[in-house]
C-alpha cells in the first residue's frame, strides 16, 4: 500500500483584506490560519507516513509582502523532507512563474530532485522504488488559457501515473477559466490519478471506467464563500494500482452559513431562538475550530417588513447569542435578511391612496430585470469616488444581482413601514 497526500490552493498568507472591515473580527486569528492549516497538513503526512505529497497550484496567493511567507514554507517542506518525503508542487495562476518576482533556495527532495515543476514543458518524475510516475506543468502566467493537458506525456508502463494540473476544467462558478480542458480529455491520458487544483470546492469529475480525476478543494476556507470542511485527500494505491481516496479536515477556521427559514414565525424572538438552537447543534461537528457564521434568514414571513426594519436589532441578538454560548469559538460574520413577503398578506385593498400607489410602484420595480442596472448606474459615480483600497474588497457588490434585490427589498420595508406608522398615528 502507497499513500500519496494530493493538496492545491493553500495560499499561504493570504492578506484577507475584507475582514478587517468587519467590527470585532479575530482578525489575526483567521489571517494564521493558512499556515496553521499548512503545518497540520505536514503534521498528517508524518502522522500517515504517507510516500509524497503534491500541491496543484496556488501554494502562495501571489508574490510575498516579506520573506516570512517564502520562509515559513522552506521549513515546513524541510520538515516532509527530512521524514523522507519528497514534495511536489506546480504553480497556479496565483504563484505563476511571472508572478512570483520572490524566491528563496528550497530543500532538494530525498532522491536529489527539485520540489517545484517546470513551466516550459511537462515536467516527469520517476520514483522508481515506490513505482510512481507524476506528470505536472507550472503556469509560466497568471493566465494560462491554452489547455495544457494536451501537452502531457503518455504514461510510464508499469507505473501509478499521477497528473498534476492546475484547471477550471470546463468552468466552475467563481473562479477564471485557466488551463481549460475536458474530464474526457484527460481520461484519455490513461494516467491513474488527476491531482486537480484551482477550485475551491472539493468535487470529483471521474468518467465511467477512466482514471480518478478530483479537485482537493482548498486547504484553509478564506470567506464566507468557502464555507463549510476545508482539508486534502491521500490517495492510497494497491499493489494493482487502484486506488482510493479519503478526506482529511484540516481547517483551523470553519466559514460556516446558517440558512433559517423562518416561514410561520410570529415573533422575532423565535428567530434567536432558531440561532439559538442551529448553533447548539452544530457546534459539537466543528471540534475547536473558530467557527465564523453568516446567518441568512429566508422564507416568506409575515415578519419580513419588522425583520428589515429592525436588522441592526436582530444582529445584535445573535451576536449576544454567539458571545454567550460559543465560548470564544464563534463569531457571527452577518446576518442577512432575505425573506419575502407572503403571497397571501399582500393586500393592496388594504392600503388607500398614495400607500397604495406606492406599493403598486415598488412591486413593480421588484419584478422589473431593469431595477439592477438602474441602481448600478447610479452607484458607479460614488465607487469612482471610493479608495481603490476598498473597491479590491468590494465594498459595494453592484454587480451581485442578489445584492440590488436585497436594496430594493429593505428599502420598501422601511419606506412603507415608516409611512403606514404615520398613517396611524
Amino acid at each position: 500500500m502507497r499513500k500519496i497526500l494530493h493538496s492545491a490552493d493553500i495560499h499561504l498568507d493570504s492578506p484577507l483584506q475584507k475582514l478587517g472591515t468587519y467590527e470585532h473580527a479575530p482578525v489575526e486569528r483567521i489571517r494564521g490560519a493558512s499556515r496553521r492549516a499548512l503545518q497540520s497538513l505536514v503534521d498528517l503526512a508524518i502522522d500517515q507516513s504517507v510516500d509524497l505529497v503534491v500541491v496543484a497550484g496556488d501554494l502562495y496567493d501571489g508574490d510575498w509582502h516579506d520573506q516570512n511567507t517564502g520562509l515559513f514554507f522552506v521549513a515546513q517542506s524541510t520538515r516532509l523532507v527530512q521524514a523522507g518525503i519528497p514534495v511536489l508542487v506546480i504553480r497556479g495562476n496565483h504563484d505563476a512563474a511571472n508572478v512570483m518576482t520572490s524566491s528563496l533556495p528550497l530543500p532538494q527532495n530525498p532522491d536529489g530532485s527539485e520540489i517545484m515543476l517546470g513551466s516550459d514543458q511537462v515536467d516527469q518524475r520517476v520514483f522508481e522504488d515506490l513505482g510512481i510516475a507524476v506528470h505536472g506543468r507550472s503556469f509560466r502566467t497568471r493566465a494560462e488559457t491554452e489547455n495544457l493537458s494536451s501537452s502531457y506525456p503518455p504514461p510510464v508502463s508499469g507505473m501509478f501515473n499521477l497528473g498534476m494540473l492546475h484547471t477550471s476544467l470546463t468552468g466552475a462558478e467563481g473562479h477564471d477559466s485557466y488551463s481549460p480542458c475536458t474530464p474526457a480529455q484527460l481520461t484519455d491520458k490513461q494516467y491513474d490519478y488527476w491531482a486537480l487544483g484551482h477550485v475551491h470546492t472539493r468535487g470529483e469529475f471521474t468518467m465511467d471506467g477512466g482514471a480518478p480525476i478530483h479537485f482537493c478543494g482548498n486547504l484553509q476556507g478564506r470567506h464566507i464563500r468557502e464555507s463549510g470542511p476545508k482539508g486534502c485527500l491521500i490517495v492510497e494505491i494497491d499493489d494493482r494500482n487502484q486506488c482510493e481516496t479519503q478526506f482529511h479536515e484540516l481547517d483551523l477556521v470553519r466559514w460556516m452559513v446558517c440558512r433559517l427559514d423562518v416561514t410561520g414565525f410570529q415573533h422575532i424572538d423565535a428567530v434567536t431562538d432558531a440561532f439559538q438552537a442551529w448553533l447548539h447543534e452544530t457546534m459539537p461537528s466543528v471540534g475547536d475550530r473558530l467557527m465564523v457564521v453568516r446567518v441568512e434568514l429566508v422564507g416568506q414571513s409575515e415578519l419580513n417588513q419588522l425583520l428589515r426594519q429592525k436588522h441592526k436589532q436582530v444582529r445584535a441578538s445573535m451576536q449576544a447569542v454567539t458571545v454567550a454560548q460559543g465560548r470564544e469559538r464563534v463569531w457571527l460574520e452577518d446576518c442577512k435578511t432575505r425573506t419575502t413577503i407572503p403571497e397571501e398578506g399582500i393586500q393592496h385593498a388594504e392600503l388607500e391612496g398614495p400607500l397604495e400607489s406606492l406599493s403598486s410602484v415598488i412591486d413593480d420595480m421588484k419584478n422589473d430585470p431593469m431595477t439592477g442596472d438602474a441602481i448600478r448606474e447610479e452607484l458607479q459615480s460614488l465607487l469612482r469616488k471610493l479608495p481603490t483600497e476598498l473597491n479590491e474588497i468590494d465594498a459595494l457588490p453592484i454587480h451581485q444581482s442578489q445584492w440590488t434585490e436585497e436594496i430594493v427589498e429593505s428599502a420598501a420595508a422601511e419606506i412603507l413601514g415608516r409611512l403606514q406608522k404615520g398613517a396611524t398615528e
